[in-house]
């Protein structure tokens, strides 16, 4: 009885993805860093470092692309990389460094 009210409480639970990567101050994940989550289909502004690159610790659900902006707002501009943060690109890889040669002031997760 206990194990079918679980079973049922877990599938009506929205279950809430995020991509998370250890921002870095530097370029070549060096310099201070901080672990950030970016919940998939969101745009994070706030409590961020400055950010030049950075290492992939977990992926976000499937067909969500990870974008990093120059400026403080989730909108197109010059200093703007993205990348499939489903495991599906070869430069967004877990446990890999990433650099941007940029510095990254906001984070988005979009569906695409």
């Amino acid at each position: 009885m206990q194990l079918g009210r679980a079973l049922t409480f877990l599938t009506l639970t929205p279950i809430a993805f995020s991509f998370k990567i250890r921002a870095f101050s530097g370029d070549k994940c060096t310099g201070s860093a901080k672990e950030i989550n970016i919940w998939d289909n969101s745009c994070r502004t706030t409590s961020l470092p400055t950010t030049r690159s950075f290492r992939v610790l977990a992926y976000g659900a499937h067909r969500q692309r990870a974008t990093f902006y120059g400026a403080p707002a989730c909108y197109p501009n010059k200093n703007e990389k993205d990348w499939w943060a489903d495991g599906g690109s070869n430069v967004f890889k877990k446990g890999d460094c990433v650099s941007l040669y940029f510095n990254a002031k906001a984070y988005g997760s979009r569906s695409a």
